[in-house]
């Protein structure tokens, strides 16, 4: 069963305005490790654990991610949306493209726009769920181990520990030396997924010892979640699998005419929330999904990149008397900051951002309200 890597990597990453941009989204910026995108660094940290790796992203996308990865993969390894419609119909054209050239593949997702720590700590644990896939011939995911009550993130609550005996390598590869970390890892069963909770619960949840973070890192056999999908939305199944074709037909306009019919879906509501053929890995790694403005800054000082006095600086900046503040001067002039602590200054030639720390989630607010006010060159 040969084990195929998805790379998403389609998100706009609107937190992170307006330094990410429609442009130039998250995973397209140098946040990476020694400032490579996180696109090439995900790429590079699991470009090996399968037989195949495709880049999943929006059409508008397509090309600035086979530009970035043109030394790494080949272009035909970057599928495109013809039109975003998320996660779960990209991950079902996906999926059904590889099952009409490998009915038998096991097939893994990861993320294109966090911030890992330990790489080989995620590859075990992404091979760990490859493996679990394959083993149960349900879906797998991996749920970190929480470090706090993080509030903007997805948590799993675990069931009952599964039997270490019965895990099975996904398949033997250049990252086979993997194996004994992977299959280390405890697995259990998942009782369900939970969005985003609010302080209190997520007390609750880390202090009860029973849920894991979301990390939306899932593995299948393709059958699987072609069936799961048709269990949820046979009408969408049968318009991901009619796109296929028409894509292996070589007909583009008709694949985007039937997939531009189809509705826009995250995966976890669609397939993994409502699935009962789920289990999850536990893991614990350094790791970030850089979700905010404040994420960013906690990583880079984690990075060691921040002053004596906690402050990130990238651009012409003069900083006097600041403590915490993030200050990106992108807009080809100084910026200079003082007496002000956890702040988060962003001036680009387009928009200058300037909010706090605690409220850099509100970013997104900014974003939708230019939206409405369809100041859509600044987005």
């Amino acid at each position: 069963m040969s084990l195929h890597v998805l790379v998403l990597a389609g998100g706009g990453g609107t937190r992170l305005w307006p330094l990410s941009r429609a442009g130039r989204p998250k995973h397209l910026l140098p946040l990476g490790p020694g400032g490579s995108t996180l696109l090439r660094a995900t790429v590079e940290r699991v470009r090996d654990l399968g037989d195949s790796l495709t880049v999943v992203t929006t059409a508008d996308q397509a090309a600035a991610c086979a530009d970035e990865l043109h030394d790494l993969i080949d272009a035909g390894d970057v599928l495109a949306e013809p039109v975003a419609r998320g996660t779960g119909p990209a991950l079902g054209l996906a999926t059904a493209l590889l099952a009409q050239r490998d009915p038998e593949a096991l097939i893994t997702s990861v993320h294109a726009d966090s911030s890992v720590g330990d790489d080989d700590a995620y590859r075990a644990a992404v091979l760990a769920s490859a493996g679990w896939a394959r083993t149960s011939g349900g879906l797998a995911t991996v749920g970190l181990q929480p470090t706090g009550p993080a509030t903007g993130f997805g948590y799993i609550e675990v069931g009952e520990r599964l039997d270490a005996a019965a895990w099975q390598e996904p398949s033997p590869g250049p990252a086979s030396e993997l194996r004994g970390a992977a299959a280390d890892l405890a697995a259990f069963s998942a009782v369900r997924l939970v969005e985003k909770p609010d302080f209190e619960t997520a007390v609750a949840y880390v202090d009860g010892g029973r849920h894991l973070w979301n990390l939306g890192l899932f593995s299948w056999p393709a059958r699987t979640l072609l069936e799961e999908l048709h269990d949820a939305d046979a009408g969408l199944a049968a318009g991901v699998d009619e796109a296929a074709r028409a894509l292996a037909a070589g007909e583009a306009g008709r694949a985007g005419e039937v997939y531009a019919a189809l509705r826009t879906v995250a995966v976890e509501p669609l397939v993994f929330e409502r699935t009962h053929r789920l289990c999850v890995v536990r893991a614990a790694f350094p790791w970030s999904d850089l979700g905010s403005w404040a994420d960013l800054h906690a990583s880079r000082v984690e990075a060691g990149e921040a002053d004596a006095d906690g402050n990130v600086i990238d651009g012409d900046a003069l900083v006097i008397g600041a403590n915490d503040t993030t200050v990106e001067s992108r807009g080809g002039r100084l910026v200079a900051v003082a007496g002000v602590d956890d702040l988060v200054v962003v001036d680009t030639p387009e928009a200058l951002l300037v909010v706090s720390q605690a409220d850099s989630q509100r970013v997104k607010e900014i974003v939708e309200r230019l939206r409405a006010q369809g100041r859509t060159e600044l987005l």
